[in-house]
């Protein structure tokens, strides 16, 4: 028997007011993780990724047009919730985020220690003193010295700055993480310094992840599940194992290939053409202008999320021709 999903996500719905009309940034997404997995969500810069984000840790711009769907937590629908209660029993304490780029937000004049312990603090249960030893205990955890509580951000390099987000979003003991793009702005090196602290936090800490990138490659080293998101929707969902190995969407089959590969002197790949515009997008399928196996009903008819295996599922009309 399968118990139930530390994160389900029905139809979530997130739309932009713009001066060319409401952009459907997450347009009815659907999906779940199990507790202590990681799912991957891949994809091109205005795929949705990041706004879907946003919308699970209700952190949303004033120009929203339209929010909707179900997003449980432990089985506890936080959908009906006031803004209030969520931000009290949801928010940072259950379910917490590392946003893109946000090694430039730590403050440049507060010590490093006293910003990892500002959520503790704001929730008002524990002395300063018992925060900062938990903070400094967390630090110690994602491999910063000591001696990183009371330095400023400037002392601090790329790869120890993502660490201290990490230890602050980590500090509430949440049982979600979510991570945006954590190691855009890292060389490779560091990268893969913070892709082995996450596999082993996930594994110590039993920590759920939800890990956002535009590196199809990256997501394969820490999730168990992919979901490749393009113009707003889920294209391929399923096993990481199997959507790298049998990817069933044209697109997954393009970001595959569009990975460079160490013993393979095959250039990389690339995609034609550009993500459609979001606020007048093509009649079928969305991705059918970029498609190199387009045919006629890809034109006429968006498809739906088609079975393609155990758990793996794809928006794409060529699955209902295998044999």
């Amino acid at each position: 028997m399968t118990s139930s999903p530390m994160l389900r996500v029905s139809d979530l719905r997130l739309s932009y007011s713009t001066a060319k009309g409401d952009l459907p940034a997450v347009d009815g997404v659907s999906f779940s993780i199990q507790a202590g997995e990681a799912l991957g969500l891949v994809g091109e810069s205005g795929a949705g990724k990041s706004s879907l984000a946003l919308a699970l840790m209700r952190v949303l711009p004033r120009n929203v047009a339209h929010h909707s769907g179900v997003v449980e937590l432990e089985g506890v629908d936080c959908t009906g919730m006031d803004d209030e209660t969520f931000r009290r029993q949801i928010r940072w304490s259950k379910m917490a985020m590392v946003f893109q780029g946000a090694m430039e937000s730590l403050n440049p004049v507060v010590r490093v220690g006293e910003q990892v312990i500002e959520p503790m603090l704001v929730q008002g249960h524990v002395a300063k003193k018992e925060a900062a030893r938990e903070a400094r205990r967390l630090l110690e955890v994602v491999r910063l010295p000591a001696e990183a509580y009371d330095r400023y951000p400037h002392e601090l390099s790329g790869g120890m700055k993502q660490r201290v987000l990490i230890a602050m979003a980590l500090i509430l003991k949440p049982r979600l993480l979510i991570l945006d793009e954590p190691t855009s702005a890292l060389d490779v090196t560091v990268q893969a310094q913070i892709m082995d602290q996450l596999k082993d936090l996930k594994k110590e800490m039993d920590l759920t992840i939800l890990f956002i990138t535009h590196d199809i490659a990256l997501a394969s080293d820490v999730c168990d599940t992919i979901g490749v998101m393009y113009a707003g929707k889920i294209a391929e969902l399923g096993p990481a194992e199997r959507v790298l190995r049998s990817p069933s969407h044209p697109y997954t089959r393009l970001l595959l290939a569009s990975v460079p590969r160490l013993h393979q002197e095959e250039q990389p790949g690339f995609i034609p053409g550009s993500p459609p515009d979001m606020v007048s997008l093509p009649l079928g399928c969305r991705f059918h202008p970029r498609c190199p196996f387009v045919f006629q009903r890809c034109i006429a008819e968006e498809p739906s999320l088609l079975a393609a295996g155990q758990n793996h599922q794809a928006r794409c009309w060529l699955v209902e021709q295998r044999p």
